[in-house]
């Protein structure tokens, strides 16, 4: 009886270890693309600044397509490599603070 209860044991004991495993290989797993990112520099802003429209657009281009943007003013939308900022903003003098995760740029404009 005595055997038949550690052959049991040693059987769950190997189950749980089985599944520990798998779970720290999934959870420990990932791809390429999370492990590394190059890192992200602002290129360009169109228009570069000045005097714009309440309505219009900015379009900040980076070197690599950046990571967690965000702004003080307007909503922002990335596609690849860009960051498009749109309003309405409000008139008057406005900087535009742009974020990501590997630094940040403010835009000074007039509305």
């Amino acid at each position: 009886m005595r055997r038949i209860e550690n052959k049991g044991v040693l059987f769950m004991k190997s189950v749980l270890g089985l599944l520990l495993i798998l779970c720290l290989c999934v959870t420990g797993c990932s791809s390429d693309e999370d492990e590394y990112r190059e890192p992200v520099s602002f290129v360009s802003a169109s228009p570069l600044g000045g005097e714009m429209r309440a309505n219009m657009t900015i379009t900040v281009t980076f070197d690599n397509p950046p990571r967690d943007v965000t702004v003080n003013a307007g909503t922002v939308k990335v596609v690849g490599k860009k960051a498009i900022i749109s309003g309405p903003f409000t008139p008057g003098p406005l900087a535009i603070t742009i974020t990501w995760s590997d630094g940040s740029q403010t835009l000074n404009y007039t509305i």
